[in-house]
């Protein structure tokens, strides 16, 4: 259930949905899908079916209303279980399933709880009788399990419940061998330039500020060049050395992460207030940096540090500070080495332990024991 998600895409939620899909599949499931009434031609998966699903009024903030549309499909499809992503104003899923009598899952990668200063909290607590609290709190008590990267985000009541499942990479996908030269010289990378790489959503949060002060720093360094991948403005860097490519098809990104030599997360959680509660995000372009072979330069907070360790797959580097990251870019630079090493063990450990395989293996484990 991903109702007001559009597949194909280029955000985390629809590559989440599709890589699911195909993990599952390839376990040997058959799913039926819902996903956007907006989506374009899904990728043919053996045994799996794409449903349109749409409401009225039109806007996600009445997902909820697709309920109809999804008891419908599950007893067209006999379904023994049903998945839904969460989001605040949804639950249509766990709803449907509940009233047809089917287990349901429930996929929690934002924050069920109100962290300190929600305004959503103070809205809610406005209406006496918290609605939107107890309607978050329902689905909780109906889903028959929840998985979760972070279990701090789910109810206390859920805990026990819950499954603590990453997202990950499709590592035949995002492979060292997609390196191209030609895509270097296309981005006017100086011969011997170590490139340091950026990609996702250039939301506050994301750190792309603290990167560019630290390229900034650095445009005096003809051994650098940065690319940013995403984003709505592309062309060449007009303070520092470098390129932004603005938002991409997310086919094309493997040959993007690959073509590049480091790769950078610089969180600045201080931008995003929901974090208090913990990092719960599972961080998918680190996952796909790593699998792409990069050493990966990212901030000192769990679970990244299980994820990227210390000196074996990357370095940490103190948030929102440029100095500090332009200083580790600099080391990291003339260490060739050192990338390689980390290179390397960053594509070993995704493949141990975060790719999409991995992830759907989970997922696999928590649904035969609900059906079971």
């Amino acid at each position: 259930m991903a109702c007001d998600q559009v597949v194909p895409g280029s955000t985390g939620g629809s590559v989440h949905v599709l890589e699911v899909a195909r993990g599952l599949s390839a376990r040997g499931h058959e799913l039926h899908v819902a996903v956007s009434a907006r989506s374009g031609t899904p990728p043919d998966l053996p045994g799996v079916r794409w449903h349109r699903v749409s409401w009225t009024p039109p806007s996600r903030f009445f997902r909820f209303r697709a309920q109809g549309a999804i008891e419908a499909l599950l007893r067209e499809t006999r379904a023994q279980a049903l998945m839904e992503r969460y989001y605040n104003f949804g639950g249509e899923g766990v709803g449907a399933a509940a009233a047809v009598g089917v287990p349901s899952l429930l996929e929690v990668n934002a924050p069920v709880v109100d962290h300190p200063g929600s305004w959503k909290a103070r809205l809610d607590a406005l209406a006496l009788v918290r609605p939107l609290q107890r309607h978050r709190e329902r689905l909780c008590r109906l889903a028959a399990a929840l998985v979760a990267p972070l279990a701090e985000i789910v109810p206390e009541f859920a805990r026990e419940k819950t499954t603590t499942v990453t997202w990950g990479a499709d590592v035949d996908a995002f492979h060292p061998g997609r390196r191209s030269d030609a895509l270097r010289a296309a981005w006017g990378v100086p011969a011997g330039a170590v490139v340091v790489l950026f990609s996702g959503s250039f939301r506050p949060w994301h750190g792309v500020h603290v990167l560019e002060d630290a390229a900034r720093r650095l445009r005096s360094r003809e051994d650098l060049y940065f690319v940013l991948a995403g984003g709505d403005r592309e062309g060449v860097a007009s303070d520092y050395r470098g390129r932004r490519l603005g938002s991409l098809p997310y086919e094309r990104m493997p040959d993007v992460v690959a073509s590049a030599d480091v790769g950078v997360a610089p969180y600045d959680t201080e931008r995003l207030p929901q974090l208090r509660l913990g990092f719960f995000w599972s961080p998918l372009k680190i996952f796909e940096y790593m699998a792409s072979g990069l050493p990966t330069l990212t901030v000192p907070r769990p679970p990244l540090t299980e994820i990227v360790r210390e000196g074996l797959e990357g370095r940490h580097v103190r948030e929102a500070d440029g100095a500090a990251l332009a200083e580790a870019l600099s080391a990291l630079a003339a260490d060739a080495a050192g990338r390689a090493r980390m290179g390397a063990s960053a594509r070993a450990r995704v493949v141990e332990h975060y790719s999409w395989a991995r992830h759907c293996e989970q997922l696999e484990g928590v649904l035969r024991r609900m059906v079971a």
